[in-house]
């Protein structure tokens, strides 16, 4: 459980190699051995949520995500991809080396369960709040434990029917399928 947490970080591609947070197991030592997302709480990620909502960034493609060398190493901050922003800051790691044609490319995804629950959780504030969000897991946990399948239809459907009409009225939410598909991502995490 320990490993699932907090291991993951990598940076050579070899899962032997990957490393554990020290931030984090010292945090869950003193915190009498709870599994709390430790480093996550220590940074709000606003600005990430920000540039991944403006972005209309595909959740889902985080999971694993393929990159060519020349975006990890983008340091230009008024030009950096979201992919070079969420290595560099430790919310991806490496998963495996590969190559495109002749360049070598990088399989993206999350290191780590705390890293992964924590940012969907925070990417979940686009389309909803806090209370509705909690609700929404609460009822789905439930759901899948017991294999209601019906009621989870019926969440899902709640929270589809949630959303309004004419939101795309108000901003440019209309112009990518996107959304809707990082909102189920989410929810199925």
């Amino acid at each position: 459980m320990l490993k699932k947490w907090y291991n993951g970080y990598n940076f050579a591609g070899s899962e032997s190699q990957s490393v554990y947070n020290p931030f984090d197991i010292l945090l869950f030592i003193d915190g009498d051995y709870q599994y709390q997302s430790y480093w996550f709480e220590t940074a709000t990620p606003t600005f990430l949520v920000k540039m991944i909502e403006s972005n209309r960034y595909f959740i889902p493609s985080l999971e694993n995500l393929t990159v060519g060398e020349d975006v990890l190493k983008t340091f230009d901050v008024d030009n950096m991809p979201v992919e070079s922003l969420l290595f560099q800051t430790g919310y991806l790691t490496i998963k495996k080396i590969t190559t495109i044609g002749t360049q070598y490319a990088y399989v993206l995804t999350y290191p780590n369960l705390e890293v992964k629950a924590s940012l969907n959780g925070a990417l979940a504030s686009i389309a909803s709040n806090l209370m509705v969000k909690n609700q929404h897991l609460t009822l789905i946990a439930k759901a899948l434990q017991n294999n209601e399948f019906q009621h989870l239809q019926r969440i899902f459907n709640s929270h589809f029917s949630s959303i309004p009409n004419d939101w795309y009225r108000n901003n440019n939410i209309g112009q990518y399928e996107g959304f809707y598909a990082s909102i189920i991502a989410f929810l199925s995490h």
